[in-house]
């Protein structure tokens, strides 16, 4: 009883240890997948903020373009009756110009810099995509290396073969079968009716093959 119980105890250690283990690289990966996936939603929050902001950027620069033409056609119906203020238009239109270059250089900076961010958002989801679908191989692979343990470690306790427990089994089942008058697979009286059954269906056979022999000699 003492070596049983010591045998249990090591048992259940190493199935806790293989446990552990298992709990440990699923941990591993479920942190790795969750850490992925929470760069890649802020990556994408942050593309949209920034492709909101190009677009903000972009509205400006057509509003400063649409001034820059406002304030020169301005100056060209105010000149003749007021020059000064149609000088005052041209320099309010030089001024929109200059902030429309400006914008237009920041836009072109700003979709570098977006455009740079998308590639890096596909990657991160990339990324996340195929550290999922190695996640559920590995754990397909693990479940089918588990399943096919099992069925050749399908040994009882002690070294003993499962094949010669069920062979046992058999034994005793036959044993209480002819104890309480059960007949069996190896019932003498049940031979001797197939062994006769099976003879008058070859005797039938056999005249059936030697008359349409006959008849065809008779043709």
């Amino acid at each position: 009883m003492h070596r049983l119980r010591l045998w249990t105890a090591s048992l259940v250690s190493r199935v806790d240890g293989m446990v552990a283990r298992i709990e440990n690289h699923e941990a591993l990966a479920a942190s790795a997948i969750r850490d992925v996936r929470q760069a890649a939603a802020r990556a994408g929050v942050q593309l949209r903020r920034v492709r909101a902001d190009g677009a903000r950027l972009r509205d400006e620069l057509h509003a400063r373009r649409e001034a820059e033409v406002s304030w020169r056609d301005r100056a060209a119906r105010t000149a003749e009756s007021d020059r000064d203020t149609a000088i005052e238009c041209l320099r309010r239109s030089r001024c929109k110009g200059r902030e429309a270059q400006e914008l237009k250089r920041r836009i072109a900076e700003h979709e570098r810099i977006e455009k740079q961010l998308a590639l890096d958002v596909a990657a991160v989801e990339e990324r996340l995509s195929r550290l999922e679908e190695q996640r559920n191989l590995l754990s397909t692979r693990e479940s089918r290396a588990e399943a096919l343990g099992s069925v050749r470690d399908a040994d009882a306790p002690g070294g003993v073969d499962v094949g010669e427990v069920f062979g046992r089994w058999e034994i005793r089942v036959a044993e209480r079968e002819l104890e309480g008058g059960c007949p069996t697979r190896g019932d003498a009286l049940e031979s001797d009716f197939q062994q006769a059954e099976e003879s008058a269906e070859l005797g039938a056979e056999l005249d059936a093959l030697l008359l349409s022999n006959d008849t065809r000699e008779e043709v």
